[in-house]
């Protein structure tokens, strides 16, 4: 009896290892965007939505950044809001991703477009 207690702990035991190693080796693809105004004029709010994830930022001033980081689950792209302070608007699509790749981005939001700027990828 002492040794099928033994066996069945250790099946578990093994099955809890492989799982933690399966995670270890192939994590989620990540993504990182980089948003930089370089517009004349504060933004209000900016908002970027990419892999069905939504990320929200108020009061970004001039020459000033933020990042978002977030999975990669699916091929998407940048879909961008931005509010100025002034009450003026911008909205643009921007870059891709592509599931199975890390990705870091930077988009700059001038006073009149949205640039995707530079990427730089990491394959597994």
């Amino acid at each position: 009896m002492m040794k099928k207690i033994v066996l069945v702990a250790a099946f578990f035991v093994a099955m809890w290892l492989g799982g933690m190693l399966h995670a270890w080796l192939f994590a989620p693809d990540v993504g990182v965007v980089l948003l930089s105004n370089e517009s004349s004029e504060t933004i209000a709010s900016v908002q970027v939505s990419v892999c069905g994830q939504m990320f929200s930022f108020p009061d970004v001033s001039e020459g000033k950044y933020v990042l978002a980081r977030y999975d990669v689950a699916s091929d998407s792209h940048y879909e961008i809001k931005v509010s100025f302070r002034s009450g003026r608007t911008l909205e643009g699509e921007n870059g891709y991703v592509t599931n199975g790749i890390d990705f870091f981005d930077v988009i700059e939001i001038t006073d009149n477009k949205i640039i995707h700027a530079e990427r730089v990828l990491s394959h597994p």
